[in-house]
């Protein structure tokens, strides 16, 4: 059961960065995210119409990031769209045929709210509550968190269906750095999600 009750019918699942990038093989590889995946679609075919997606983009060279993100891309240079590809950018093939035109949205940093058009879209549906899954728990997942709370939305991690590949850094947010934030941030499992009334 959730500490603040039960999600209404304007809550919002946003899914974060489930995508071939991280999902097969390759230097950014999240084995992890393949095992959340089942729980994940679920809960969006539960909720088609009130799922959201997010996508990483990597720049196309490291040469093209801004800042201190051109020196990460050196380092991760396998990522870049001119050696990775643009379809790894794609969601996974599990999740494409779920997400609804309209309701995927591109990001180029951690923190979902640094797209605009999200950004924007959340603004105008304005949510009572916002279903976290993806990855990675400690880093894409735990950065639009903290910015939905800074937007004074409601947060609710879904448990099981948020990973990362560093299982103590999993372990760390979801045992000791949401639980900092017991009055904005919230966590439940997909299978209570499914079992209650929401989005009804």
């Amino acid at each position: 059961m959730l500490p603040f009750g039960p999600l209404d019918g304007e809550a919002w699942h946003l899914c974060i960065d489930m995508q071939r990038l991280f999902l097969e093989p390759g230097e950014w590889f999240c084995p992890a995210g393949l095992e959340i995946l089942p729980a994940i679609v679920r809960l969006t075919g539960h909720a088609p119409d009130r799922s959201a997606f997010t996508r990483f983009i990597t720049p196309m060279t490291a040469e093209e990031a801004p800042g201190r993100w051109r020196h990460y891309y050196k380092r991760w240079s396998s990522v870049t769209r001119a050696e990775i590809g643009d379809a790894a950018m794609d969601l996974h093939a599990d999740l494409q045929s779920l997400a609804k035109p309209g309701l995927v949205f591109d990001k180029a940093t951690h923190n979902g709210f640094d797209s605009e058009a999200l950004a924007a879209f959340l603004e105008e549906q304005a949510p009572s509550a916002l279903v976290l899954t993806g990855i990675e728990t400690d880093v894409c997942v735990l950065a639009t968190a903290l910015s939905a709370v800074d937007r004074g939305i409601r947060v609710v991690i879904a448990s099981d269906a948020v990973a990362s590949s560093d299982s103590a850094a999993h372990r760390a947010c979801l045992e000791l750095v949401y639980p900092r934030f017991d009055q904005q941030i919230e966590q439940t499992t997909c299978a209570a999600l499914l079992a209650s009334e929401w989005p009804r």
